[in-house]
């Protein structure tokens, strides 16, 4: 993996040298892990994992035998955002004093460790010797390690079209990710934040071939991005692209430039509806369903079905172990309140039927149960009418899906003071740019990209979040206010 990351380092004319140079032995091994830990989150979030944990041993020994027990005092002014988002994890650790089902529980408590140990670790490691190039080492190392995944996964799939007879439909979404699966809306968010590191490196890299390598390295994450297919990542490009062109034209003051970003941008939308129709009508299907009288999409459907959790138990929520066993209770009550309109008899027909409870019933189904409704004397209206959120509630109770939103999930889990800590992310950086009348491109970039898909995943939920999210904000934070006056 150094082989590799050196190898990419150079291509980008930043000489491994140069990245190391003047750096004392525990600063050049923590900058050394937190490009292993940038380069493995796409591939495995186990491996990030570990690089977490070594991370931590090396700041704490940097701190006693490096540092001598003192701390940076730039770093250690802002020590009280630190423990506002350390507070997080113990936000979830008093969730525990109510909670009944305490082995998920302590799950979910180690699980959003990262939440304590990021902050530990960068308010305690002195950070005076990152600068632009060693953030951009480890944004490389970000950008390197999504394209390896998706050439990975593509060459398979190119392989399996060409000599096994798979369809197109090999080279995008889960199926793209047969030889190993990570989540698209995870692998987006990975893409989106290395898309903004090549956008700064070409329009802050001197040199030409630099500039050339970031544009390649920018449209292969486009392309990556278009073909997992995750509706929050397609969204989301678009106002990537919105946010660059901004940044170009009001912020920089480059109109040519934004001028033929806008360009561009026309010219990949044009692009990807011609070449990639499947990945558009991700969009174009939910906005259709979302207008439709009979169609709806399943985390409205399953929103429903939790809301009253939310609203009996927003002060303190329901305990940091509890919040799966209560969502499904009200899933279960949900389903309980459609059967009673449709019947019992015209739900164990549904229930017959349903052979992919993901999509839309299609046409066949629709009308085999309107004539199964007609047959048994029921309102065939009101059963059609109820069919899809049977199916998406269905759905929603045999995978215990949560509630697809993180914070609507805080409010189950740990009540509104977990809701205000996760604003606290967002609102802390933004007093501190207008207090330093400063603003830092990329760092706004990634809070918006994340406040974003927190609105449609629960992405603290999972290691894959939980891990990119806690090191980058960390990062970002350090290298935005590390010189603040405040």
């Amino acid at each position: 993996m150094f082989v590799i990351i050196k190898k990419v380092l150079i291509i980008n004319k930043i000489d491994m040298k140069d990245i190391f140079q003047g750096l004392r032995a525990f600063q050049k091994v923590e900058l050394l892990i937190m490009m292993l830990l940038a380069c493995s989150i796409p591939f495995y979030w186990l491996a990030a994992q570990y690089c977490e944990v070594l991370l931590f041993v090396c700041a704490v020994l940097k701190f006693v035998f490096d540092q001598k027990m003192k701390v940076n005092e730039s770093q250690w002014k802002l020590k009280w955002a630190y423990i506002v988002f350390a507070m997080t994890w113990v936000i979830y650790l008093l969730g525990m004093i109510h909670t009944q089902n305490v082995s998920f529980g302590w799950n979910q408590v180690s699980k959003k460790l990262g939440f304590l140990l990021f902050p530990v670790i960068f308010v305690i490691s002195d950070m005076s010797y990152m600068n632009k190039s060693r953030l951009k080492a480890i944004g490389n190392s970000l950008i390197l390690g999504c394209i390896l995944f998706f050439l990975m996964n593509f060459f398979h799939a190119l392989y399996d079209v060409m000599f096994n007879g798979a369809s197109t439909g090999r080279f995008f979404d889960e199926d793209l990710m047969k030889l190993y699966y990570v989540h698209h809306s995870y692998l987006s968010m990975y893409a989106s934040l290395g898309l903004m590191f090549c956008f700064m490196g070409i329009f802050e890299d001197t040199n030409r071939k630099a500039k050339i390598i970031n544009i390649i390295a920018y449209f292969l994450l486009v392309v990556f991005i278009i073909l997992v297919r995750s509706r929050a990542g397609l969204l989301w490009l678009v106002l990537t692209f919105v946010l660059q062109f901004v940044w170009l034209v009001f912020i920089m003051k480059k109109k040519k430039a934004g001028l033929i970003m806008g360009g561009v941008f026309v010219i990949v939308v044009a692009c990807a509806c011609v070449a990639f129709p499947q990945s558009v009508s991700r969009i174009t299907d939910t906005i259709k369903n979302l207008g439709s009288e009979h169609s709806s999409d399943h985390r409205l459907v399953q929103f429903k079905g939790y809301k009253s959790v939310m609203e009996e138990n927003w002060l303190f929520g329901v305990g940091t172990g509890d919040r799966s066993d209560a969502t499904l209770e009200a899933y279960y009550k949900y389903k309980a309140g459609i059967v009673e309109k449709i019947s019992p008899e015209m739900a164990v027909v549904i229930d017959d039927v349903i052979d992919n409870q993901w999509y839309e019933p299609s046409e066949n189904m629709r009308k085999y149960v309107y004539e199964k409704a007609v047959e048994m004397g029921k309102d065939p209206d009101v059963v059609v009418g109820n069919l899809v959120e049977y199916q998406f509630i269905r759905y929603a109770i045999d995978r215990e899906i949560n509630a697809h939103n993180m914070f609507f999930e805080a409010l189950i889990s740990v009540g509104i003071f977990g809701v205000l800590l996760l604003l606290a992310f967002f609102v802390i950086p933004l007093v501190l740019w207008i207090k330093n009348s400063s603003f830092d491109m990329l760092y706004f970039s990634f809070l918006m990209m994340i406040g974003f898909n927190m609105l449609f995943e629960s992405i603290f939920e999972v290691q894959m979040g939980i891990i990119f999210f806690c090191f980058f904000n960390s990062l970002l934070f350090v290298m935005s206010f590390k010189d603040s006056k405040i």
